[in-house]
């Protein structure tokens, strides 16, 4: 047997055993009482922060990044949180196979909608702007329940089985996926149709971007949100859902951040919209930090991103010239 077929197969087998997992994971969350999940999922949770030592350790040293002379037992008690939270608020999303669009109204408390109604008024669409930030794939289904057409952004998974479920899950609340890459004329579609397209932008990933304050250290931030606000005139307005201690996902929705001038030339333009953007999702972390993912290596400066230069009307982030 060739080195090839043993990897194919390997990960083929190793696809199968996520793919099992969740569903077992789902069935779970359908059939206990939710009290007993969240149980559960929080357990869930803690093990894994003992078990996966390496995003264990960076959560650590990034909790200590962001919040300079924090004595390690609150950044401990911090990233502890973090797994738990994660726990739970994945019973919460895997619990939307099942649920109905009231009991979705019901798990939720929406401030600030004022902040997205107003922009919606103006016809030209909302960028919904957010992070990995509680249970995210909550938020959209929400908005979707209370009415709003909501489309979505988002990474495709590499195991094609697990990104199917994704995607039903999201369009059995109303939620459209667009996945990134090829995404241009699908998003500028929505913001043109007056709707609502969500971006997650609070991650290091090599795509267009550029370097902006992020708890007050550089941290490499993708351009395409700005680039899309500019070019089709939409509003762009951050949001976040955490979940509260009495088991309620609360979504906050703040005003909309104010486009820079015109005469502003373009690169400037996106890189002040760029950075205002970034300073809202640090709003939103500093709120409830112990919802947001902090393992990922937000602050890493790769060599793609010190090669990368920006081609005049290229972006990378949508694939299309």
């Amino acid at each position: 047997m060739s080195s090839n077929l043993r990897k194919r197969i390997k990960k083929t087998v190793r696809r199968f055993g996520e793919t099992f997992l969740v569903r077992m994971l789902i069935f779970l969350a359908v059939t206990l009482p939710r009290r007993t999940g969240l149980s559960l999922f929080t357990l869930l949770g803690m093990f894994s922060y003992r078990c996966y030592r390496k995003d264990r350790v960076r959560a650590h040293e990034n909790i200590a990044l962001a919040f300079p002379g924090t004595p390690p037992v609150v950044a401990e008690a911090i990233a502890r949180g973090m797994f738990k939270s994660m726990g739970k608020n994945a019973l919460d999303t895997l619990r939307l196979t099942r649920r109905t669009k009231q009991q979705v109204l019901e798990s939720c408390l929406v401030s600030g909608e004022e902040n997205l109604l107003r922009p919606l008024a103006r016809g030209k669409g909302v960028l919904a702007i957010g992070g990995h930030i509680g249970c995210w794939e909550l938020l959209g289904a929400c908005l979707s329940a209370k009415g709003y057409k909501v489309s979505v952004i988002a990474r495709k998974l590499s195991n094609k089985m697990l990104n199917r479920m994704l995607i039903e899950l999201r369009r059995r609340h109303g939620v459209e996926s667009l996945h990134r890459g090829n995404t241009a004329v699908s998003g500028y579609r929505v913001l043109k149709r007056g709707e609502v397209l969500g971006m997650l932008v609070d991650q290091n990933i090599n795509i267009d971007g550029i370097m902006v304050p992020f708890f007050g250290r550089p941290a490499w931030t993708p351009i395409g949100p700005a680039v899309f606000a500019l070019r089709s005139g939409a509003a762009v307005v951050p949001m976040a859902i955490h979940m509260q201690p009495g088991g309620i996902h609360h979504i906050k929705i703040l005003p909309e951040i104010e486009h820079p001038p015109e005469d502003l030339p373009e690169e400037e333009r996106r890189a002040v919209l760029t950075e205002n953007i970034t300073a809202a999702i640090e709003k939103f972390v500093r709120l409830y930090p112990q919802q947001w993912v902090w393992f990922h290596d937000r602050w890493r400066v790769r060599k793609e991103h010190l090669e990368k230069v920006e081609k005049p009307g290229y972006h990378e982030m949508d694939g299309t010239a």
